[in-house]
């Protein structure tokens, strides 16, 4: 009898840590993989003149939130655009986040990497106080900028790993989930 109780427990310990995945797309050339009870919602945000659109996921009747924005970044060289480097793209971070009051650098435990910086801030927002981490995530011509936060510092934490799903679409896999129109929500 004690047997078949371990076995039956160290089957539920297996199901919860394989819980099922939903894709989301990010501006036709990003995926990011959520637990299937994530929501999502579009909003169009103004920054500098210029319309973004931001992709707002969500832990429906909680405070978790995920705010994601697709910059495309070009530079002048020898009167062309090109995509701008590596380095060009986190001074951009940087500046973005430079008008963030009382942000520090976070660490992700256990994992380093020159393609992305995060910073870890609080602010108040309909009298709660609110935890977040701004991620950057760096590629060639790109910045993605990421924003996760919650009343709770832990849920916080805990999603910063979901940035670790986060890949390139396969632009054929795209041309046809276009022509199928099978890929928004």
């Amino acid at each position: 009898m004690g047997i078949i109780s371990l076995l039956f427990s160290l089957f539920g310990v297996f199901l919860e840590n394989s819980t099922e995945k939903k894709k989301f797309y990010i501006d036709d050339k990003w995926t990011i993989e959520l637990p299937t009870d994530w929501d999502r919602r579009f909003s169009e945000i103004e920054i500098n003149n210029s319309t973004i659109l931001e992709n707002i996921f969500f832990l429906p009747n909680t405070d978790l939130s995920m705010r994601i924005y697709s910059l495309n970044i070009l530079k002048d060289d020898n009167y062309k655009k090109m995509e701008a480097d590596i380095p060009d793209i986190l001074a951009v971070f940087e500046n973005i986040m430079s008008k963030v009051e009382n942000k520090k650098e976070y660490r992700i435990p256990n994992h380093k990497s020159s393609k992305f910086k995060c910073y870890e801030y609080s602010y108040y927002e309909n009298d709660k106080e609110i935890y977040a981490i701004a991620t950057g995530i760096f590629m060639k011509g790109y910045l993605l900028k990421v924003n996760i936060a919650s009343t709770i510092k832990k849920e916080v934490e805990k999603a910063i790993y979901y940035l670790f799903s986060i890949n390139k679409v396969d632009p054929k896999e795209m041309e046809f989930l276009k022509k199928i129109n099978s890929y928004k929500e």
